[in-house]
């Protein structure tokens, strides 16, 4: 299967990753970061949120805090939880970095 992904994907696996000493916080709502890449991320949360822009920030403890928006692309029901993904491409201007 060909990689279609234009930019690495950093992933979080609860059994052996610590995604603890990163906090996201999506319009003040603490969720859960499953993964992300310099274009995108996806979070795990209790509540849905609505596609179109978002305010978010990311906590990386003593190394500092991000503030950042994006655009909410897709949101996906999973049990009691919500799939959120988050593109950044639109915020940021991305072309000028190089592929991975």
């Amino acid at each position: 299967m060909i990689e279609a992904r234009r930019y690495q994907r950093y992933a979080f696996n609860n059994d052996t990753d610590s995604a603890a000493d990163i906090k996201v916080l999506l319009e003040g709502e603490l969720v859960r970061l499953l993964n992300f890449s310099v274009a995108n991320l996806t979070v795990l949360s209790k509540i849905p949120f609505s596609l179109g822009g978002i305010h978010f920030s990311v906590d990386l403890g003593n190394r500092g805090k991000i503030d950042l928006m994006g655009n909410v692309v897709r949101v996906k029901q999973e049990g009691s939880m919500w799939r959120i993904a988050i593109d950044l491409t639109e915020t940021y201007k991305l072309d000028t970095l190089q592929k991975v």
